[in-house]
């Protein structure tokens, strides 16, 4: 009886987690049209770690974030950055706290980051594959 109850709280948390993936969609890192860049996964996950704070052909990162509980926000933490959304909250508090880096700017939904990121040449962000517009383009897929 116990090893059925185990099996169906572990089919529960697994349909759980596949829903959470499922509803992040396709998810893309984006920047500015303009920003002529090398971004890689390895770039992304030093620029929301604070540990890079400018781009290599000069200006400033213009990180943004999704709120926590996206579930985009968590494929990104864990698929690109390689940290968990709870393991990035306690780096960028050490961050802040040591005035190491400015965490990045939290927006409510897909398209305020696009629109960030499509006027600002220093931007990145990530969004769903399907809310791309004008301005942005596909850094790391």
């Amino acid at each position: 009886m116990k090893k059925l109850a185990l099996y169906i709280k572990m089919v529960f948390l697994f349909s759980l987690l596949l829903s959470s993936v499922a509803t992040a969609g396709e998810l893309v890192v984006i920047v500015n049209n303009a920003n002529d860049n090398v971004v890689n996964k390895n770039l992304v996950a030093k620029i929301y770690t604070g540990s890079m704070s400018s781009w290599p052909g000069g200006g400033r990162v213009m990180a943004i974030d999704l709120p926590e509980g996206n579930a985009l926000r968590t494929a990104f933490s864990q698929n690109i950055v390689g940290k968990s959304v709870s393991a990035l909250k306690t780096l960028w508090s050490q961050n802040i706290f040591t005035g190491k880096a400015i965490p990045p700017k939290v927006v409510e939904t897909d398209e305020d980051v696009v629109g960030i990121v499509a006027k600002n040449k220093n931007a990145i962000g990530y969004v769903n594959a399907s809310s791309l517009k004008d301005g942005v383009k596909i850094a790391v897929k």
